[in-house]
């Protein structure tokens, strides 16, 4: 297995553990079956994403998302995903349970008479009816509360009616109706200063309205500036995995030894260069020479004189050679037995004495 084959699978190993325990952190198990259900409420606070969803106490699901109602924009749609096999029937309620103590977030408990089966049961997808139930409906239960609150009134009206007797009575000053009094005035004196400042708002309306625009311009210019930081990331990441596919190292290395050959090739072309410059510095010098007249050859190429007597020449020569061979006892004599020959005639028709050789450069 090559180093980059197990970089490959540690990096697809680490991407499915991050995806993994991201929706971990949502709530949601993406290794364990589930089905998702949506419901609306008319306020869902203190209920957030991955906020628990229980069946009698037990953690069965988390909260996925939470929108606006498109068709009631007074409501929120809640989506929240069930993990595990429960049969859950039609008729299941998601109520938005406050916590049993005061400390604690909300959350979504779904109540039921009993399981259901066949058709009867909720198939994934379903939108269920909700409820809201407080804190006292969660300590004591929903069906108590009724009772609870009869029986307070009951126990508690007489002595309730002496306590606020005694709050609302002036006769003393430190009494407690005093205390109101002021604290009327207090709040006149805040409704007051609430109506100014109902005005400043309404006068500066125009300014937070645009100023809220331009935050949506520039929470938008951040979501584009954000999706182009991704897009980004993701070039590098697969520029860096074709670097290490392409081996640039090795190609590196190679194209090294090709410039010191190329170097080591222009180097000798350099030398061959500085040799031909030389030799055509002697031709050049050569041929000054020439064209000067210096020398064998230029005095030969300069001096007609010379060109001349050597064309006569050769045609002197031309003569003598036709002339030895038409007569050759002009130049050859043979005696046989002590016998002279005649003496040489010249032939009537002598092919040599039909040239003309000139003898100076006038043709003379």
């Amino acid at each position: 297995m090559t180093k980059e084959l197990k970089i490959g699978i540690i990096a697809l190993i680490t991407l499915a553990v991050m995806i993994w325990g991201f929706q971990y952190l949502k709530g949601k198990n993406i290794l364990k079956k589930g089905y998702s259900f949506e419901v609306v409420y008319n306020d869902v606070e203190g209920l957030s994403l991955a906020s628990p969803v229980q069946i009698n106490g037990l953690n069965v699901g988390a909260i996925s998302s939470i929108i606006v109602n498109p068709d009631d924009v007074q409501s929120m749609i809640v989506y929240f995903d069930i993990e595990g096999d429960f049969k859950l029937p039609k008729n299941t309620k998601a109520i938005n349970a406050a916590p049993p103590g005061v400390i604690g977030n909300r959350k979504i408990i779904l109540d039921f008479d009993e399981l259901c089966t066949g058709p009867d049961c909720l198939v994934g997808g379903e939108r269920l009816e909700g409820n809201v139930r407080g804190i006292v409906a969660t300590l004591v239960g929903a069906d108590e509360v009724d009772g609870i609150i009869s029986g307070m009134r009951t126990n508690l009206g007489p002595i309730m009616d002496t306590v606020i007797q005694r709050i609302t009575s002036t006769e003393n000053e430190n009494s407690i109706g005093n205390s109101l009094a002021n604290l009327d005035h207090v709040t006149q004196n805040l409704a007051a200063l609430t109506a100014n400042l109902n005005n400043l708002l309404r006068k500066s309306s125009g300014n937070i309205v645009s100023t809220m625009e331009n935050l949506s311009e520039v929470s938008g210019s951040f979501a584009k500036t954000k999706d182009d930081l991704e897009q980004m990331i993701t070039n590098l990441s697969s520029f860096s995995q074709q670097v290490v596919d392409a081996d640039l190292g090795g190609t590196m290395a190679k194209a090294s030894e090709t410039m010191e050959s190329t170097n080591d090739l222009l180097s000798g072309l350099q030398t061959t260069v500085d040799k031909a410059n030389s030799s055509f510095t002697n031709v050049n010098s050569l041929l000054e020479k020439v064209d000067t007249g210096q020398g064998t050859i230029g005095r030969l190429l300069n001096d007609p004189e010379i060109y001349y007597n050597l064309e006569s020449t050769s045609k002197h020569l031309a003569l003598l050679l036709q002339d030895l061979r038409l007569n050759p006892k002009r130049y050859v004599r043979l005696s046989v037995f002590g016998r002279k020959g005649n003496q040489y005639t010249a032939p009537d028709e002598d092919p040599a004495m039909e040239l003309s050789v000139p003898i100076d450069p006038d043709g003379n």
